[in-house]
C-alpha cells in the first residue's frame, strides 16, 4: 500500500522484551538459603513474604516493600497464580530466592493492571516466616537446673523474664529493657494460648525458647504498630518465680482444719448476719496468720468480694447462717441431688 512501496527492502530496529515457549515451567534461581533450616514449606502451609515483581527488561510492576507489609497467603491452594503456587514451596524461613514464570502460569495472554499480556514474570522473593493451621507450640529447652522436682501448672503465679522476636529476628519486646518481670497466673488467660501453654511444666531457673504460631498468639491481626499479622513468634523465657496455686475453682483454701463454728468466728457483733467488712476481715487475718491461703496473683479485694458474693446467695449484702456453705458442702448438696 502507500506505507510500504513495492519492491522495497525493510529495516527493522528490533528490542528483545522477553520469549517463552508454551512447554515451559518456572525457573527457581536461589539466591540466599539460611543454613539452618528445619522445615520447608509445603501445600497448606500459610507463608509471609517480601517481593519485588518485574518483567524480564527489568521494569518494575509491584513491590510488597512499598506497602511496607508482606504479602501473606496459603501456598499450594490456588490462592495465587500457578506460577507463584508452585514457586514458594519447599522454602525455608528466611530465604531469598528468584521466581521465573512464563505467562501461561501468570497472567496469561491477557496480563493485568501494569503487567502487559503474554509477559514472563520475574519474582524476588524473601520468605519471612511460615506456619501450617495445624501447628501447635514448639518449646526447646536450653536449661534444665539439676533439681527440678516442682514443675509449673495451671494455676500457679509465675514470674518470668523473655525476649520476644519474629522468626526473621526482629525484636518485639523484652522484659529485660524494662527492668522487671513479667507476671501471671498460668492459665487464666492473662496471656495468649501459646504462651499458657510454653509455661506449663517448667522449674524455677529452666530456660526454654517457645514458637508459637499465630492461632495460637495474636492471629490474624496482630497488635497494631506491635506485632505484624500473622506472626510467628518467639519467646525465649527464664522462669524465676513459682508461687504455687490452688486447686481448680478454688480462690481461698484452709491450711489446717477447719472450725465448726466459722460462721460465729466471722459474724463477730453475733447478729446472726456478716457484712463485706467483717468477712473481708476474717479472710485477711487467716492469711496473716498462715491457717488460710488465697490464689495467688489475684487483687485480694476482688477474691474476697466475689467469695463474698458466691455466698451471699440472695443477693441482700448480707450472709446469714443459712446462706453460708463451704465449697466441699455445696459439692456434697449438688452430688445427693444428683
Amino acid at each position: 500500500g502507500k506505507d510500504i512501496p513495492g519492491q522495497a527492502s525493510l529495516v527493522f530496529d528490533v528490542v528483545l522484551l522477553d520469549l517463552h515457549n508454551p512447554k515451559d515451567g518456572i525457573t527457581i534461581e536461589n539466591q540466599h538459603v539460611p543454613e539452618s533450616c528445619e522445615r520447608r514449606s509445603q501445600t497448606g502451609d500459610f507463608l509471609r513474604y517480601h517481593y519485588n515483581g518485574t518483567l524480564l527488561d527489568g521494569t518494575l510492576f509491584d513491590s510488597s516493600y512499598s506497602r511496607n507489609r508482606t504479602y501473606d497467603t496459603y501456598v499450594g491452594k490456588g490462592y495465587v497464580i500457578a506460577g507463584m503456587d508452585e514457586g514458594l514451596l519447599g522454602v525455608c524461613t528466611g530465604e531469598k530466592r528468584r521466581i521465573i514464570i512464563p505467562p501461561h502460569l501468570g497472567y496469561g495472554e491477557e496480563g493485568r493492571g501494569k503487567i502487559p499480556g503474554s509477559a514472563v514474570l520475574v519474582f524476588d522473593i524473601h520468605v519471612v516466616d511460615f506456619h501450617n493451621p495445624s501447628d501447635s507450640v514448639s518449646i526447646t529447652v536450653n536449661y534444665k537446673p539439676s533439681n527440678c522436682s516442682v514443675l509449673s501448672k495451671k494455676g500457679d503465679y509465675l514470674k518470668y523474664h523473655y525476649n520476644a522476636s519474629l522468626l526473621d529476628g526482629t525484636l518485639l519486646d523484652s522484659t529485660h529493657s524494662l527492668g522487671k518481670t513479667y507476671n501471671i497466673v498460668l492459665g487464666s488467660g492473662q496471656v495468649v494460648v501459646g504462651m499458657d501453654m510454653g509455661l506449663q511444666d517448667m522449674c524455677v531457673g529452666e530456660r526454654r525458647t517457645v514458637v508459637i504460631p499465630p492461632h495460637l498468639g495474636y492471629g490474624e491481626d496482630g497488635v497494631e504498630g506491635e506485632v505484624p499479622g500473622s506472626a510467628v513468634l518467639v519467646f525465649d523465657i527464664e522462669l524465676l518465680e513459682l508461687v504455687s496455686g490452688l486447686p481448680e475453682g478454688y480462690m481461698f483454701v484452709w491450711n489446717g482444719e477447719v472450725s465448726p463454728n466459722l460462721f460465729e468466728e466471722i459474724d463477730q457483733n453475733r447478729d446472726g448476719e456478716v457484712l463485706l467488712e467483717e468477712f473481708s476481715e476474717y479472710i485477711q487475718a487467716q492469711v496473716d496468720s498462715g491457717k488460710g491461703k488465697l490464689a495467688p496473683g489475684f487483687d485480694f479485694e476482688k477474691i474476697v468480694k466475689n467469695m463474698f458474693t458466691n455466698q451471699d446467695r440472695d443477693g441482700n449484702g448480707k450472709v446469714t447462717a443459712e446462706e453460708f456453705k463451704l465449697k466441699d458442702q455445696e459439692a456434697k448438696e449438688e452430688h445427693d441431688e444428683l
